[in-house]
């Protein structure tokens, strides 16, 4: 049994397009969600916070539907738990101005590193607000998985960088550019890092050798966001597995293809 943890950033997409249609999101609940209905062994927290309006009733029914430990996800009375306004064009996501609201000035306490440390495995991202800890979390023994986005020039991604276990970052087409950026990663401490190149596929990084992963064919694109997360959940999935890196690319845009054949960012129940 693997005890996983998504910890950082819990939000709400609405789109105003579309009657205000939305889901409970955030990079680590997205691959939780995602990894969590592709394998029955893995026990799973969220170590966040949500407010006490709607949109945090909203997110902690959606954890508790999932038996997920929401023991460190702490409620802040009186604010605004995190949304963002999502519009599509031609299929694809574009952000509006997101709110942050209790998560804009939060602080993990280190009673919550202590909990997160209990776990073979954790995600975040630079929304996570965790970065100071990353070392220390990944000294403690737990595998660290960290979703850079397209955020290679982001002021924290060489210390980030330096302190994690596996990353995944986001690239248009520029191949060259990518496997750079790979090399880069594995020369600071990261094990192994993937890049994703939307209908060009990914590339892989373990410091010695790359992995050229192809996208699976998707005959009605619905929604693109999430594709990434979703990714990188079945990605991990096969990782857990230590099946071959090629094998876990494979798993990866296997369960991409199927969710953005979907309109929210995983497979609802």
């Amino acid at each position: 049994m693997v005890k996983f943890t998504a910890a950082g950033y819990v939000c709400i997409d609405y789109y105003p397009d579309f009657d205000n249609r939305c889901y409970v999101t955030g990079n680590g609940v997205d691959v939780l969600f995602n990894l969590l209905d592709m394998r029955n062994d893995v026990t799973s927290s969220i170590v966040s916070a949500v407010s006490d309006d709607d949109y945090g009733k909203m997110s902690l029914k959606a954890f508790k539907e999932r038996k997920i430990d929401c023991s460190h996800l702490e409620i802040i009375p009186g604010g605004q738990t995190p949304r963002v306004p999502l519009h599509l064009i031609n299929n694809d996501r574009t952000h509006g101005e997101p709110v942050r609201g209790i998560m804009a000035n939060y602080e993990f306490s280190d009673e919550s590193i202590d909990f997160i440390c209990q776990h073979d495995m954790m995600h975040t991202d630079f929304t996570g607000r965790l970065i100071p800890r990353l070392e220390e979390i990944r000294k403690r023994g737990v595998k660290v998985f960290f979703d850079l986005s397209n955020g290679v020039d982001h002021p924290d991604t060489k210390y980030v960088l330096s302190n994690i276990d596996c990353g995944l970052v986001s690239f248009e087409d520029n191949l060259e550019e990518g496997k750079e950026f790979l090399k880069y990663a594995c020369s600071l401490g990261t094990k192994l890092m993937i890049a994703t190149f939307g209908k060009n596929g990914s590339i892989a990084y373990d410091g010695s050798r790359f992995y050229k992963g192809d996208i699976v064919p998707v005959e009605n694109v619905v929604n693109t966001v999430g594709a990434g997360d979703s990714y990188f959940a079945g990605f991990i999935a096969a990782l857990i597995d230590e099946k071959p890196i090629l094998d876990c690319m494979h798993s990866g845009a296997e369960r991409a293809a199927q969710v953005i054949s979907v309109f929210d960012p995983y497979l609802t129940k």
